[in-house]
């Protein structure tokens, strides 16, 4: 049991790293929905739920569409803030990513006491109680309110890392607890149920996000640096030469093979993409050493949402800081190897960091930089910061606290300056743009929101500055003549020519389809009628190159009731749901222009369509359904009108 001065020790750290969480995120809470959080959360129809059925849940826990999981923990974290903020409330959604934070802080305090007292009785330092438990409240402290999180927390759509994050520390919690009993008492029911705890959390981590799939490797490199002297490594050095060579060569065999099937599954994403395989793994290296930059001395114009400005390495010395890079990141790694039985904390701190991004920062054909893939990892190197602190210092002075505190300070002001600048759409795209002018990603936020207050003047310089720095993507040619459509200017051949180019060239990026899917949208509206020929053009030549693309059909077909062809529009819905045939979209739309049309009786036969297609998919649209035969019904009886 603890007692009163713990409990109340607890409670003053507790309260005081929520307090500062809250303060410094509090301005980014009127901050907007951005980029991925469109085509994830808030066009994501089967978020917004109606009600807490069983059925509603699953299709909201099931309807994500990043990672090959899923991650039905986090899309249903997303479909029970809808319903209990009462819709998309942008704040609601934020408020919900500070808690998690909070969460993640106070569970990062509780392993950093694990770990720090395993590596007191591994060193033999004995620091006192008091000392480690002052020790892990500042480590969660300074990760708490460190600026590198910022995106993590914002960015409404990057719940499912700090999701995962939480799951995470959890598993690694009770896998450490049921280390300690295994260790004292055995392997017995309380030990089992501790693991199965572990367990369970860390399929709730792969679930929230995949990167969670490393959690395995991060407790066997606890296991290597504070438990060396336990079952079963202790073993380990009694085996004869011959077994332990066996042992190495089949862990060398495994990785080998591994390695093999995991570039092969990743080398059919990059077609997707505007940079090779060798090129990524080339700038890795330099993006560690950035990330290490941002969280040792971070600088507020350093930090941004997008990192697309990052030069890619196209050989070892070029740029020359590759070959840089290179060395130092092995070298920092080769440290913790050879550091690891005299300064564990340490070491187990730089293998962290290096483990947490062997996804994200290796082979796969990921954007090349975000800065919430540091969210997990950054626990790593500010472990192996607070290890080389010398002894004498960790002894609570008034300068040490003094200087803890200036530290805190600063970084806590980063975070709050940065939220600030997220606190409004405009604001952001104004102040990303101040900080990385390189970036086509940033100068294309800044015409969104530049087009959205009537700027028309930078809304326009900036997309056309975002298409000279990436001449390979489609989607800032397609922003750029929506934008002199809206604004009633006249779309010169030359761009609708350089669009169609870019579109036969290169691969359509999630930023192209995003932009194909609202385009579409605005077609039968004044403003976009200047588009809907040029769209037609664009989709063709897409269905050119991949006819087989359900979507573009879709796309298609949408243009086609925009120009009043309904027949047209027909062929393409019907199209799109042949090659998908859980993909109900197109038959809802062909059902509404036949029922304006006064075709009762074919609209019946496709809601039968419709009926087959929901059962064969695992995102029902039950109530939808229900509610269109209920109209057709009335509509049978002559209560409504065919226009609706």
């Amino acid at each position: 049991m603890y007692n009163k001065q713990t409990l109340a020790k607890y409670f003053l750290a507790l309260s005081g790293i929520i307090f500062l969480i809250f303060l410094a995120y509090i301005p980014g809470l009127s901050g907007p929905f951005i980029f991925d959080d469109l085509s994830n959360i808030t066009n994501n129809n089967f978020l917004q739920l109606q009600s807490l059925s069983p059925s509603t849940l699953y299709s909201s826990a099931t309807s994500g569409h990043a990672g090959p999981l899923k991650r039905p923990v986090a899309m249903l974290s997303f479909a029970l803030n809808y319903f209990y903020a009462g819709g998309y409330d942008a704040s609601a959604f934020k408020l919900t990513n500070i808690f998690i934070h909070s969460l993640n802080a106070i569970l990062l305090l509780t392993l950093c006491l694990q770990l720090l007292k395993s590596t007191d009785s591994l060193t033999g330092n004995n620091h006192n109680k008091n000392t480690l438990f002052w020790l892990a409240a500042g480590i969660s402290l300074i990760w708490a309110v460190h600026p590198i999180n910022l995106t993590s927390v914002l960015y409404v759509v990057q719940r499912m890392t700090a999701l995962s994050t939480l799951f995470s520390l959890g598993c690694i919690i009770l896998y450490l607890r049921a280390r300690k009993a295994q260790i004292t008492s055995g392997f017995n029911n309380k030990t089992l149920f501790l693991f199965t705890l572990s367990l369970l959390s860390l399929t709730l981590a792969l679930f929230s996000k995949e990167n969670a799939a490393l959690i395995p490797l991060i407790i066997l490199w606890v296991e290597l640096t504070l438990y060396p002297q336990q079952h079963p490594w202790a073993r380990f050095k009694h085996l004869t030469r011959n077994t332990r060579w066996f042992i190495y060569a089949l862990l060398i065999f495994t990785c080998i093979v591994g390695l093999i099937i995991l570039i092969d599954y990743a080398s059919a994403s990059y077609h997707h993409r505007p940079f090779s395989m060798l090129e990524r793994v080339l700038t890795e290296p330099r993006v560690l050493c950035f990330y290490l930059s941002l969280i040792l001395l971070p600088r507020i114009n350093s930090f941004g949402l997008f990192h697309d400005d990052i030069l890619l390495s196209t050989s070892i010395f070029s740029p020359w800081t590759t070959l840089l890079a290179i060395i130092f990141i092995s070298s920092l790694a080769l440290s913790a190897i050879y550091y690891r039985k005299t300064q564990p904390l340490y070491a187990l701190g730089i293998g962290w960091f290096f483990i947490g991004h062997l996804l994200e920062s290796s082979f796969f054909a990921l954007e090349i930089a975000h800065e919430h893939r540091n969210n997990f990892p950054s626990i790593g190197i500010i472990l192996a910061i607070f290890a080389l602190i010398p002894k004498s210092h960790l002894v609570p002075t008034k300068k040490t606290a003094a200087g803890f505190f200036a530290v805190v300070l600063i970084l806590a002001s980063s975070t709050y300056l940065r939220a600030t600048q997220w606190s409004s759409y405009q604001r952001l795209a104004y102040y990303e743009a101040a900080h990385h002018p390189d970036s086509p990603a940033i100068q294309a936020l800044l015409s969104n929101a530049a087009n959205q207050v009537g700027d028309i003047e930078t809304a326009t310089q900036a997309i056309k500055k975002a298409m000279a720095l990436e001449p390979k993507e489609i989607a800032y040619a397609l922003h750029y003549q929506n934008i002199l459509a809206i604004y009633k200017k006249a779309i010169p051949d030359n761009l609708q020519k350089e669009t169609l180019k870019r579109i036969k060239n290169n691969p359509v990026t999630a930023s192209a389809k995003l932009a194909l899917h609202q385009i579409a949208a605005c077609l039968h509206q004044p403003a976009c009628e200047p588009l809907q020929s040029n769209y037609l053009e664009w989709i063709d030549q897409l269905i050119e190159q991949e006819p087989r693309n359900a979507d573009y059909y879709y796309h298609r077909g949408r243009a086609h009731r925009a120009l009043n062809n309904p027949l047209a529009a027909l062929n393409d819905f019907q199209r799109a749901h042949e090659l998908h045939h859980t993909f109900m979209q197109p038959l809802f739309e062909m059902v509404d222009i036949l029922l304006r049309s006064g075709q009762l009786s074919a609209a019946e036969e496709i809601v039968t369509w419709l009926e087959n297609s929901n059962q064969a998919s695992t995102l029902k649209r039950d109530q939808e359904i229900n509610q269109l035969k209920q109209f057709m019904s009335r509509l049978k009886e002559g209560t409504v009108r065919s226009s609706k």
